[in-house]
């Protein structure tokens, strides 16, 4: 069986908080993107390294807010294979969990700053199987930010610059390329 894939996502930002209410914005939009390299270990479990783009900006404008772009690493499951939903679907559906940490470079819009934000993620992710080198996915995942000095609307949370925690989420859609010449993936197997 084959081992590697290559995945690729884009969707929803959602902003929970830190940031000003003032705004009326929730910084918040169709502004998450990300690619990554898995490898399964076996059938259930596997690791992945990805490379995220989460924007977030005010609604009207778009001159405040804040870029993160994140290095992540996963630890996969397979909770689709523990249930049996791919016998039960004929290979056609499938389910992993992630649990994810990494590291943000946040780009504060306007301004001529940054900062590094530690994130942890938990997340699922439903897969549809095309082909033998072809799935579709749906991935919902909730992050919490550690050591957050600015707000998501770019704006410094404390003056004394005492870090805080936050939270934001993504839902996105994308796509999975299995790399190999075998004929089946460990998803599928």
């Amino acid at each position: 069986m084959n081992n590697i894939s290559v995945e690729a996502n884009y969707g929803y930002t959602g902003a929970i908080s830190p940031y000003q209410k003032k705004y009326k914005s929730n910084f918040s939009g169709m502004n998450h993107y990300d690619i990554g390299i898995r490898y399964m270990f076996n059938e259930k479990f596997g690791a992945k390294v990805t490379y995220k783009l989460d924007h977030f900006v005010n609604d009207p404008g778009g001159k405040i807010g804040i870029t993160y772009s994140t290095v992540s690493l996963s630890g996969i499951y397979n909770v689709g294979k523990q249930l049996g939903l791919t016998y039960l679907t004929r290979d056609k559906l499938g389910l992993n969990a992630h649990l994810d940490a990494g590291m943000a470079l946040g780009y504060i819009i306007g301004k001529n700053d940054s900062e590094q934000v530690k994130i942890v993620g938990i997340g699922i992710t439903p897969m549809y199987k095309v082909s033998n080198k072809l799935a579709l996915t749906a991935d919902y995942t909730h992050n919490f930010t550690m050591d957050q000095n600015y707000g998501f609307d770019g704006i410094i949370l404390n003056k004394n610059k005492t870090p805080q925690s936050g939270a934001f989420y993504n839902f996105s859609v994308g796509l999975i390329y299995y790399l190999g010449e075998n004929k089946y993936h460990s998803d599928w197997y």
